[in-house]
């Protein structure tokens, strides 16, 4: 069983992935209280950490793989592409080279939004050759593992240079064989490559009828639905449903869309156990 921790956790959904996997976490680090409160919630016991800038790979529980997607507002095509530099929420990159220096574990799994490739991976790649590590990567779209929408993520697969026994073959090789149509829920082939007519509403759900948008169990599923009664002089209501109930979809939806499908972090993992001769668990 290989061990991991996690950086810039959110809400556990690429941990999710590692889970189903067979991956032991050993620790998580994650900023804010929601998505702490979240992975608290479903690795009870597991030790979270709220600053990874506060981190010391030598106090820490050692891992054979250390994973995270570091923010991406400043890499991400929607934002300014500041590009990773010190003082900008992507710069918090440093600190995950840091701490892949301190801990050396056998694989680091970095997650990212495409905007990477064209803005950062230089600097990524850069630091991981400087600490050692070879690198390999690939744009892995939700909709490859049967999700609803694109959502093309980098993955970053490094481990120590010439640490592989078999340098033949690339890590994430296994993924086109792994993705292929015989593995592929009949949903992705109505899916892949189609454009709606965003004019129309009816169009999404004419193409896909299944569920588009899951939630996040913080275990407090009797307040997800019911409406709360408003507050004293916040008698406002938005359709059926009031100011309060709103406002407690904001930290869910956020998490949601800040995340990745646990699916994405399954077939990476799935590469990781593959390269090291490990059985595979099948994905529920």
């Amino acid at each position: 069983m290989l061990t991991v921790g996690s950086l810039f956790s959110g809400a556990g959904l690429c941990d999710l992935g590692l889970a189903w996997a067979g991956f032991d976490h050993q620790w998580f680090c994650e900023i804010d209280p929601f998505c702490r409160a979240v992975l608290a919630r479903h690795w009870p016991g597991t030790p979270i950490y709220n600053d990874v800038s506060g981190l010391k790979g030598a106090e820490l529980p050692p891992v054979d793989v250390l994973c995270g997607g570091f923010p991406c507002q400043d890499v991400s095509s929607a934002g300014a592409r500041a590009g990773i530099k010190q003082g900008t929420r992507s710069g918090l990159w440093y600190e995950y080279a840091r701490l892949i220096g301190e801990i050396r574990p056998r694989y680091v799994i970095i997650e990212n939004v495409r905007g990477l490739l064209s803005c950062g991976i230089e600097v990524v790649l850069q630091d991981l050759a400087n600490i050692g590590y070879d690198a390999e990567w690939e744009v892995l779209p939700a909709a490859a593992l049967g999700a609803p929408h694109h959502r093309e993520r980098v993955f970053i697969v490094a481990y120590p240079h010439r640490g592989r026994a078999d340098r033949g073959a690339r890590l994430l090789h296994p993924l086109q064989r792994d993705l292929g149509d015989d593995h592929k829920p009949w949903q992705l082939l109505a899916w892949l490559g189609l454009r709606f007519d965003r004019v129309r509403k009816a169009s999404a759900l004419e193409a896909y009828n299944g569920p588009i948008v899951c939630r996040v169990d913080d275990g407090r599923a009797q307040r997800l639905d019911a409406a709360t009664r408003p507050q004293s002089g916040q008698p406002h209501k938005i359709g059926r449903v009031d100011m309060a109930t709103a406002r407690s979809w904001v930290p869910r939806l956020k998490a949601l869309g800040n995340a990745i499908t646990p699916q994405q972090a399954y077939a990476i993992a799935v590469c990781i156990l593959q390269a090291e001769g490990l059985p595979v668990p099948p994905m529920p």
